[in-house]
């Protein structure tokens, strides 16, 4: 699974590097469509997960798995074919849905594993994502050079594949037991207060995550040209493959929940400085100190879900974490795109550094409500 992570990331990023800058550049697109378009596939990806998760729960993870990579393909055909942003939109809401069925059963299967090996396992899952920001920007420049086009086609074709291969793979059923009444992983969720207090202070860092596909190839678009684009992917990968021993090290002798505060103020310094020079090689330092942030903080997260989730309820637990990734990531997409558009630089990361302030704050409250009797799980 961990190397169909791999193909998988590679794929997207092969069409993500490109979609935003693409959407602007060939399209003609304006701020509005672009979030709409970008927001759909989001809020599909991350909210139905929970829906799709309660099912898994019920019924298994490998039927989910393979169809949510094959609709990720027919998704990334319509990107190939289409032109206005209301088809863009409905492929869009098709990627979202197929990214929503794999993922309420991707991470729930890593989760049950035992704690060291699913603790590694998220660890090395996030390699998997930075092996493939590096393999699929790689591929998308040299497909750059004959049509954009091309990179849509290629990567619907590694997609139906993947989607072929989960299928036929029954050994993924064998760490699933019986399944969990709907109504029960439901209520487990909405009375764990504590739980909600900490999808509440992730919000902030997936805002800022998703700036990584808008305002960040959008501004070293603006100081470097589009060329310079797939350079800050390939960074972002280079840094997390780096820094991935001193991960590992690091998630395996720390409580996950101590991580949150301390990257999140690193988040804070490191936007606020990311304007200083409007030079490439400035930005691209920067896109490394924000890898160090999203190698520590993706994992963490993951840990922490998989420590507070009842077994039986992963895929329920997991769904609500992207529903809030749901609602930090659209209200990012729209305010980067508009500040990318409208605002001067300084403004613009200033604001970002502010959104890092805000979710380490509210880590430190979550993490001070780990000692409260009264926020015990009902």
């Amino acid at each position: 699974m961990l190397l169909t992570q791999f193909v998988m990331n590679t794929s997207h990023f092969m069409t993500m590097s490109l979609l935003a800058v693409y959407m602007v550049g060939t399209l003609r697109f304006g701020a509005w469509e672009v979030a709409t378009v970008m927001t759909t596939n989001l809020l599909a990806a991350q909210l139905l997960p929970f829906v799709f998760g309660l099912m898994a729960d019920r019924y298994g993870f490998r039927l989910f798995m393979a169809a949510g990579l094959l609709l990720r393909a027919l998704g990334l055909l319509g990107f190939a074919f289409g032109s206005g942003w209301l088809a863009l939109s409905a492929m869009a809401l098709v990627m979202g849905i197929g990214v929503a069925m794999y993922e309420s059963s991707v991470y729930p299967f890593f989760s049950k594993q035992a704690k060291p090996i699913a603790t590694r396992a998220f660890v090395l899952n996030n390699q998997m994502l930075n092996m493939g920001v590096v393999a699929g920007p790689l591929l998308s420049a040299v497909l750059l050079a004959y049509d954009i086009k091309l990179a849509f086609l290629v990567s619907s074709a590694l997609f139906g594949c993947l989607g072929l291969w989960v299928f036929s793979q029954r050994a993924i059923d064998a760490g699933f037991t019986r399944g969990t009444v709907l109504a029960v992983s439901l209520q487990r969720v909405l009375r764990d207060r504590r739980f909600l207090f900490f999808l509440l202070a992730v919000v902030p860092w997936y805002f800022l995550f998703a700036q990584l596909y808008v305002s960040f190839p959008l501004y070293l678009g603006q100081i470097a040209g589009e060329a310079a684009v797939p350079k800050m992917f390939l960074v972002n990968g280079l840094v997390g493959l780096a820094f991935m021993v001193g991960t590992m090290v690091l998630m395996e002798n720390s409580d996950a929940r101590s991580v949150l505060p301390r990257v999140y103020a690193m988040a804070t310094v490191f936007f606020f400085a990311a304007p200083v020079l409007s030079t490439a090689w400035w930005f691209l330092l920067f896109i490394g100190c924000y890898t160090v942030v999203e190698t520590l903080i993706l994992p963490a997260i993951e840990t922490i879900v998989t420590e507070m989730a009842p077994d039986g309820s992963q895929s329920t637990f997991f769904g609500a974490l992207s529903v809030a990734s749901a609602i930090g990531g659209g209200l990012g997409y729209y305010t980067g795109s508009w500040c990318s558009l409208n605002l001067d630089a300084r403004s613009m990361w200033t604001l970002f550094s502010g959104v890092g302030v805000l979710g380490c704050v509210l880590s430190v409250w979550f993490v001070r409500t780990q000692r409260a009797p009264a926020l015990e799980r009902v």
